[in-house]
């Protein structure tokens, strides 16, 4: 939530986005992970936000195997916007992933491809003053592997999700989410 308040401060003068237009590394607002560490997410816990004015990737886990990733940039505050890309890795149910993508425009992508027993969702959307997202369903209380991006440079940062009641968001990028309940 400091992330926010310090985006809100500085409004006026730039956009809450990091760009890094050269090869030295993911920028200021990211982090890769040499190990994946695995986070906790509460089931059937929601995080508010503001569409618009609050950057970032929010996830849920309803339960039952259903997950909700959705994403908004800060562009009524940069006057900017973001393209928002990524993967997330999740084991094969029986019948399929089934993924959707969430409010996408025609010119967002959203593709699913076999990776061994697991799907990979890979999704590029460019995002401004509205909400781009992904549903599916795999195997109840299985863990799903993320690894996002905010203009082609890993933010971990500004990816939250509902963890011991409380928002919270992981330390590097890719990174593990592990529902609390199937």
């Amino acid at each position: 939530m400091r992330f926010f308040l310090v985006c809100l401060a500085a409004a006026s003068l730039t956009g809450c986005i990091f760009e890094n237009d050269d090869d030295s590394g993911p920028g200021p607002g990211g982090t890769s992970c040499s190990t994946e560490p695995t986070y906790q997410i509460d089931t059937g816990a929601t995080l508010s936000y503001t569409v618009g004015v609050d950057a970032g990737y929010y996830a849920d886990y309803e339960g039952s195997g259903a997950w909700h990733f959705e994403w908004t940039c800060d562009t009524d505050l940069s006057a900017e916007g973001c393209t928002f890309s990524g993967s997330i890795i999740a084991p094969t149910p029986a019948g399929g992933i089934g993924a959707t993508c969430y409010k996408c425009e025609d010119d967002d992508q959203l593709t699913t491809s076999p990776n061994g027993d697991n799907t990979e969702i890979d999704f590029s959307t460019d995002t401004s003053t509205g909400i781009d997202g992904v549903d599916f369903v795999t195997n109840p209380g299985a863990s799903v592997e993320i690894n996002f991006q905010v203009n082609g440079i890993d933010q971990n940062d500004i990816v939250f999700f509902p963890s011991s009641g409380t928002a919270a968001n992981p330390t590097c990028m890719p990174a593990y989410l592990q529902p609390t309940t199937p």
